[in-house]
Order: structure tokens, then C-alpha cells, then sequence
């Protein structure tokens, strides 16, 4: 069986140093809509990975249209030395994410896509490299009984104290499929001893600080009751038992993060419903006492929490989030934004009370003017609130608006409040924008998640018509120049809307749309750590019905078709079938093939094809001039 081939390419590019200087200035609006171009690049810089000792940063950068990982040096003022900036490259693969293992060596995930009983999946592979880039080599995996390898590749341990090792779920058990074996593996030789051959079936495991295996989560994916058991032991010697076996939505659901990095018997978990009825609701994170088997209360790190503050001070009016920290927690990099600043990102140096300027994500829109997103909410047929974000463009016209309807992907997924590339994007060409968080959004608690659970195309969808009608009912919208257009999830809402209301859009566009729930629920049958979307998907008998590929007869309107050639997580065959069946049916309908495009934004020639086609789609159809 064929391997997938694993090298990294060193480059020989001019790359600028990372600027270094305070960038507190206010936009100024420009006097034409900014080059389309400025919207669809990839980030500009994004990802950043402090090194332990604080010297080094390592991050994402397009090189001629793909993505590079670099490492650059931090100049300080006691410390201004140079030092080339080194380039790595995944070859023909994608960089899922890279860590520091250590202030000279780090880990890249890599991933490729290969066929597999005519289905083409992602697989992932390890790599190790020094920041020079020399002595690279994978780590040696182990195929399964299918001819296999793992799917999800992830370190759970970077072992503070040995600095030449890591605990990594390398290996499947070979009778079971995602139910990673765990190896304490070295970076430097990609030698490996085996520590848990994982009898219990669980696919996520947790080490406390000491890098013992405490805690190891198992999804239960034989049936249809959607069962979460986590196991814990105490020390390495004692044996596994169930700490709690629960419904997946089940409210009391713990879902475990990481230990507390002074006190071994506090595991702190994450869950947003019991988060809010402790007496703090802006917390992450929560402690659970291993001893007592209960909740003690919310996870506050007060140091970092201080020092977030002061950044806040320094940003005013922005949002600030902590990306990374050096290992002694004195040289910071957070990132900053709001609904009108693309993201950027500042060290902040502890010691030397220095807050400066490292890089921007869309530098070209620093000095344009975008349009802010306003947060509302309305009341779906069924009385359930759906909360929404509404841009507007910035015009005089307020009202009677074309409207650009976006439902996200998942569906257990979420928009947020902040910048958004596709949405400011859209409302410099004069359209309103619409995301409704439907019920089976997640961050709005589990009900509103549980909410959605099997209504594909049913109340999921009738939440979205609901949310434009509340805008065509406040003079928002304009009933005659509507489109909806989404990813995805976002891109099967896109094509439903037009199938099942087909008079209240004048046009829809399908990017990478799950159009045939049947043959979708058959794909990811086989993808065991899937089972989520097992959850979601419809019953057996509501799959065709729900499905646009087999109700493409009620479509009116014209749709716009974008799909990628090696999609891993919607194959292409669907926008296929789609668009083979709507010219036979001669329909109004359009196809964009994306040539070795996958999934996710990872190629800039393609982003800027599907911004020009969607550009081009929409001025045609709900052009905004005013119908007469």
C-alpha cells in the first residue's frame, strides 16, 4: 500500500521581519470598495507559537498563494541581534498545527488526502524538526488491520520536564478503529515505547502535570444513545475506573481540558451550561475535585488575568484573547480585533512593561472603514429565541436593503462577533448580511444545540426563513433582492432554502454543500469519531426528502455550485450530482470545480476564484441598484 511521502522543502524567500511598532490608529474610509483581492487573500500572518524561552516566534505565512510556516527571532532592546528568518514547507501536505516541544525543536501535524474504499480521507502524520529546519524526520506509525493510519494524530503530553520526549496517540489498537494506542516518543531519534495499548476503546486521552495518563475520554459509537464514558485513574499503578458514563447532550456532561498545573487532584473541564449557574459567568473553565467528585467552583488564573487586563487598557474597544506565553509566562502574544479591526497580534513583555506590534492579519484593510455588526434576536415559529448578527453596509440607506442570507457550517458550530473576511467582503458591495444562529448552533447553551438535533432542513431551516422574514417584516430587507449563500452546512441551508421556500430567495450559492444526506450519513458512517454527526443527521426516512439532490424539481431560482476536487469532509461527488441534475432538469444553475482545493481555506488562487464568482453571482442577480 502506498505511504504518503513526508519531507519538509527549505525555500530560499525574501520575507520582512515582523513589524515591532505600536499600531494604534483609527481607520479612514477609502473613497471606492477596496480591491476585492484584499478580502480574499489568506491571512497575511497568522497562528503564532511563542518558543519556551521567549525569543522566538513561529507562524503562518502565504507564500505564493499557499501556506508557510516561519520562525522569526523577537528583537528586543536587550537583545537586538538578527537572525534569517527559516521557512518550512509540508511539501505536497497541509500543516494542520505545529507546537515548540522544546526553545530549539518543534512538532508539525501534517495532513494528506487518500482514498480508502472509494472514499477519500485525511490522514495525519507527525513530524519533527529542529527551528533551523535540518534533521527533520516522521515519526514512525504503525497501520491498522485496514491498511491504515490514524486519522487524528495528537500529542497529549510535551512532558515539561524531558524535553526530549512527548506522549502522542501515534497508533490505532489494530481490532479498533480510533482508539489510539499511547507512546512516549523521542523527537529527536522518533524512537517510541509503548505506555497504554487502550483496552478501554477511548479516543481522547489527558496526563496530569507529571505526564501520567489520568483521564481518557470514550465516545460510544455502536448505538444510537450517543454515551460519553470518562475513565480516570489516580496514579499509573491503579486501575481505570468510570469517573461518569452520560448522554452526550446530557446538561452535567463533563467534558475534561487538563489538569490544574499545581494541584494534581483538580481536573479542570469545560461546560457551558454549568459554567453559567456558578456565581461567575464569564468563565472558561471549571474545577472539578477528583476526591470529592463534584465542582468546586470556576478556574481563575488571577496573574494572567491581570495582565490581560492591562492590554485590554492598552486596546481599548477591542476584544483581546491570549494566543501564547513563554514558558516562564513572561513574554506574551495576544490577539486583538473587533466587528471593524481585522485581527492582529502584540507582544506583550512582562519584565519590560512593552506592549508592541507584531504582525496583522489583512494589513490592507487597516486604513478601510468597515461596517459594524449589530447583535439581534427574533422569535422562530415555535416561539424558540434565535439569537442573530446583522451587518449593514455603510451607506445612507438603512432600509430595503439586498440582503445576503449566511447560515454557518456544522450545524454544531457558531458565528462570532469580530471581523469576518466573507462578511465585510459582501457589505462593501452594498449587501446587507444575515447569520442566524439556528437552533443546533452550539454556544448558546445545550438546549438550543439538542434543539436541532435530526432537523436538517426542518425547523433548522424553517429558524432561517423565519429570521429573513422578521427582516423583510422591519423594512430591512428587500423582498425582491434576497440570496442566500453558505459552506458547507452553511451551503446544503443555501440549496434547502431554495428547495423548500423557492419564492422567498432570489438566488442561492452551495460552497462545498452536503446535498445528498443519504449518501453523506453512508460516508461518515464509517469515521467512528464522527458520531456527532451521526447525532445530527435526520432519520433514515426523512434523509431524501430533506435532501436538495433529490428534491432539485422545486428549485426556481438560479444556484451557484463551488465545490473542491479532494474535499475530505464533503465529497465533490455531491455538487456533481447536483449540477448534472439541474441541467437535466434545466435549471439555472452554475459549477465551479476547485482543482486539488479541499475543505478549507488553504490555497489563495482558489478563495480568489470563489470571491469573483460569488462577486459576479450576486451583482447578476440582486444587483444593488434598486429594482424599479
Amino acid at each position: 500500500m502506498k505511504k504518503l511521502s513526508l519531507y519538509f522543502l527549505l525555500f530560499v524567500i525574501p520575507l520582512t521581519v515582523f513589524a515591532q511598532v505600536p499600531r494604534l490608529t483609527h481607520p479612514s474610509t477609502l473613497a471606492s470598495p477596496p480591491p476585492l483581492e484584499y478580502f480574499a487573500k489568506l491571512p497575511r500572518f497568522s497562528k503564532p507559537k511563542i518558543s519556551p524561552d521567549g525569543k522566538r516566534v513561529a507562524a503562518t505565512i502565504p507564500v505564493k498563494g499557499k501556506s508557510l510556516v516561519v520562525i522569526q527571532k523577537i528583537i528586543t532592546s536587550g537583545d537586538n541581534t538578527k537572525e534569517e528568518i527559516v521557512p518550512f514547507s509540508a511539501g505536497g501536505l497541509h500543516v494542520n498545527w505545529y507546537e515548540w516541544v522544546n526553545s530549539d525543536r518543534l512538532l508539525f501535524s501534517l495532513r494528506g488526502a487518500r482514498f480508502h474504499a472509494g472514499e477519500l480521507i485525511n490522514l495525519t502524520r507527525l513530524v519533527s524538526s529542529d527551528r533551523t529546519n535540518k534533521n527533520s524526520l516522521g515519526l514512525k506509525m504503525e497501520q491498522n488491520k485496514q491498511g491504515l493510519y490514524r486519522q487524528h494524530v495528537h500529542i497529549i503530553s510535551f512532558l515539561d520536564n524531558d524535553p526530549k520526549h512527548v506522549l502522542a496517540a501515534l497508533d490505532d489498537n489494530p481490532y479498533r478503529w480510533a482508539a489510539p494506542m499511547v507512546h512516549k516518543v523521542n523527537v529527536y531519534s522518533g524512537t517510541k515505547h509503548r505506555i497504554e495499548k487502550n483496552k478501554l476503546g477511548v479516543y481522547r486521552w489527558i496526563a496530569d502535570n507529571n505526564g501520567v495518563l489520568r483521564v481518557g475520554v470514550k465516545h460510544d459509537t455502536k448505538s444510537d444513545h450517543n454515551e460519553v464514558t470518562i475513565y480516570y485513574r489516580e496514579n499509573a499503578e491503579a486501575k481505570w475506573e468510570e469517573l461518569q458514563n452520560t448522554h452526550y447532550f446530557a446538561r452535567q456532561r463533563l467534558v475534561p481540558v487538563r489538569f490544574h498545573e499545581t494541584d494534581a487532584n483538580i481536573l479542570l473541564i469545560s461546560n457551558e451550561q454549568l459554567a453559567k449557574e456558578t456565581d461567575k459567568h464569564d468563565v472558561d473553565l471549571l474545577q472539578y475535585d477528583l476526591a470529592q467528585r463534584k465542582i468546586i467552583g470556576p478556574y481563575i488564573d488571577d496573574r494572567e488575568k491581570a495582565i490581560l487586563k492591562i492590554v485590554q487598557r492598552a486596546l481599548d474597544k477591542r476584544e483581546v484573547e491570549l494566543v501564547s506565553y513563554d514558558k516562564s509566562k513572561n513574554i506574551f502574544i495576544y490577539l486583538t480585533f473587533s466587528d471593524t479591526v481585522p485581527p492582529e497580534y502584540y507582544i506583550f513583555d512582562l519584565p519590560r512593561k512593552s506592549l508592541v506590534h507584531l504582525a496583522s492579519e489583512y494589513p490592507e484593510l487597516e486604513k478601510v472603514k468597515l461596517a459594524p455588526m449589530e447583535k439581534l434576536s427574533y422569535s422562530a415559529r415555535d416561539g424558540l429565541t434565535i439569537p442573530a448578527f446583522l451587518t449593514r453596509p455603510l451607506t445612507e440607506q438603512k432600509k430595503n436593503l439586498p440582503l445576503v442570507v449566511m447560515p454557518h457550517g456544522g450545524p454544531s458550530s457558531h458565528d462570532k462577533w469580530g471581523f469576518d473576511n466573507y462578511v465585510q467582503f459582501l457589505a462593501s458591495r452594498g449587501y446587507a448580511v444575515f447569520q442566524p444562529q439556528f437552533r443546533g448552533s452550539t454556544n448558546y447553551g445545550l438546549a438550543h444545540e439538542a434543539a436541532g438535533y435530526k432537523q436538517w432542513g426542518l425547523a433548522i431551516q424553517d429558524d432561517i426563513t423565519d429570521g429573513v422574514n422578521y427582516l423583510i417584516s422591519k423594512g430591512i430587507a428587500d423582498p425582491k433582492r434576497i440570496c442566500i449563500v453558505g459552506s458547507s452546512f452553511g451551503g446544503y441551508a443555501a440549496a434547502m432554502g431554495l428547495v423548500k421556500t423557492p419564492r422567498l430567495f432570489q438566488c442561492g450559492i452551495s460552497i462545498n454543500g452536503v446535498l445528498d444526506q443519504k449518501k453523506y450519513k453512508s460516508s461518515i458512517h464509517r469515521l467512528l469519531f464522527a458520531n456527532i454527526n451521526q447525532v445530527m443527521l435526520n432519520d433514515y426516512n426523512d434523509l431524501e426528502k430533506t435532501s436538495p439532490c433529490h428534491m432539485a424539481e422545486n428549485i426556481r431560482a438560479p444556484l451557484l455550485l463551488i465545490s473542491a476536487e479532494k474535499d475530505t469532509v464533503v465529497p465533490v461527488s455531491h455538487s456533481r450530482s447536483m449540477y448534472k441534475k439541474l441541467k437535466k432538469l434545466n435549471k439555472a444553475v452554475e459549477y465551479i470545480e476547485l482543482l486539488d482545493g479541499e475543505h478549507w481555506r488553504t490555497n489563495e488562487s482558489h478563495e480568489l476564484i470563489k470571491f469573483e464568482a460569488i462577486e459576479k453571482f450576486l451583482k447578476k442577480h440582486i444587483s444593488t441598484v434598486p429594482l424599479q
